[in-house]
């Protein structure tokens, strides 16, 4: 979406061989988000940082926490303010309030992720960036539907194709509509 946009893009990926995609203004860099230097140097010209790090599973893990530290920390104090945008989940943060309460099993099942994400978000939150949080329901493979809603209130879906998530993110990318907010996507 981004380069579709005409974005200069810096993909950093852990395996570049998945990135199928090829475009004038696509550079793509092999990294661990984990690695200060290297994320450093990939985010060095950014004005704009997207995160879409996931998880390692259903078991204990920091892996999302410390990506989102190492990224928060490559860019933050800069002049201007980077533009920062961080997938998470919906029921991370006080967005577990907002859940159904038949999604309530689903928090139990993904309670380490979504401690994993509430660190990130701290992590997050406490910086100097420009930043919004995008609390994503299950994402899915589908077509995309052409719309994404976004509320700070509610949470009526379950389900979002990661084509839409995309869109919206691009769209996010020159907005301050949730600047400084935790939005649930749906």
């Amino acid at each position: 979406e981004a380069v579709a946009a005409d974005h200069e893009v810096t993909a950093f990926v852990r395996t570049p061989g998945k990135l199928t995609l090829t475009a004038p203004n696509l550079t793509i860099v092999q990294g661990d988000c984990t690695d200060p230097d290297a994320v450093a140097a990939a985010a060095a010209e950014a004005e704009a940082v997207v995160s879409a790090v996931g998880g390692s599973g259903l078991g204990p893990s920091t892996q999302i926490t410390d990506c989102v530290r190492t990224i928060v920390s490559a860019i933050d104090g800069r002049t201007p303010a980077v533009r920062f945008i961080s997938m998470s989940t919906v029921g991370a943060g006080d967005s577990g309030r907002l859940l159904p309460l038949a999604a309530k099993p689903i928090q139990v099942l993904l309670r380490y992720a979504i401690k994993d994400h509430n660190r990130a978000e701290a992590a997050i939150m406490a910086s100097s960036l420009r930043w919004t949080i995008a609390r994503c329901t299950g994402l899915s493979d589908h077509p995309p539907r052409g719309h994404v809603h976004a509320s700070l209130d509610e949470i009526k879906g379950t389900s979002l194709p990661r084509a839409d998530v995309a869109a919206w993110i691009v769209s996010q990318l020159g907005s301050d509509d949730y600047l400084g907010q935790a939005v649930a996507l749906w």
